[in-house]
């Protein structure tokens, strides 16, 4: 069994595949999840373990969620940290430094958003970009603040996520995928909502996700 997985998903061609990085210090198993039977070959010749998961009828935004929220499910490291395919690891010591104040009373860290501190401001933002059209975000952040969630109680970036396998993790990605099927698939909006309802608070990583020595964001056009 591996110490840490790193976990990514490519859903309709969204993203082109990065190689893995061999990390320092510590024993990686890398997943990518994955419905283009074509990025078996290569993402083995790129040092990853490639597992097929065709979800049809589901919108591919929707389908590359399940690993991101739930990447328990894929692997029987005690420790993942999610990367979202637009990032290429460029540090040997990203697997050692995201996970090394993980603990089972602070299982998950993940970057705060750089502009942003609060999901009805998010909800706000998300409205103008074409990637969410036509997905209810305002009538999900409603529901929130009508379910009594306070404004300006954080916002994190979901790009980036370190987390211990604890119980409350998964009660965590099990909430957040069934919002995101209820909701929008923004996941930034139903992230801070699932956590406040699962008592859980990412600690901080240090920087943001767009200045780190551990990534380069490299995200194709269609992340616009």
């Amino acid at each position: 069994m591996s110490d840490v997985a790193i976990v990514s998903a490519i859903y309709d061609g969204y993203d082109l595949l990065k190689p893995v990085l061999p990390q320092a210090g510590v024993d990686v198993e890398w997943i990518l999840v994955t419905d283009d039977e074509a990025l078996r070959e290569e993402s083995r010749a790129l040092g990853w373990r490639v597992v097929f998961e065709s979800r049809p009828g589901v919108h591919p935004n929707r389908a590359a969620k399940h690993p991101k929220y739930e990447p328990w499910k894929y692997t029987d490291a005690p420790v993942s940290v999610w990367v979202d395919a637009s990032f290429r690891i460029v540090s040997d010591r990203f697997a050692v430094e995201a996970t090394a104040g993980l603990t089972d009373e602070e299982p998950i860290a993940q970057f705060q958003h750089p502009w942003r501190d609060c999901l009805f401001a998010e909800a706000n933002a998300s409205v103008g970009l074409a990637k969410y059209a036509g997905e209810p975000s305002l009538e999900q952040a409603e529901s929130y603040r009508a379910a009594g969630h306070p404004e300006g109680w954080g916002l994190w970036a979901t790009g980036v996520i370190a987390r211990r396998h604890t119980e409350a993790v998964r009660k965590l990605g099990w909430l957040w995928l069934a919002e995101t099927y209820r909701w929008s698939f923004q996941d930034q909006i139903s992230q801070p909502f699932a956590l406040r309802e699962t008592g859980l608070r990412p600690a901080a990583f240090p920087g943001t996700h767009l200045a780190t020595p551990w990534l380069a964001y490299e995200g194709s056009a269609r992340h616009g």
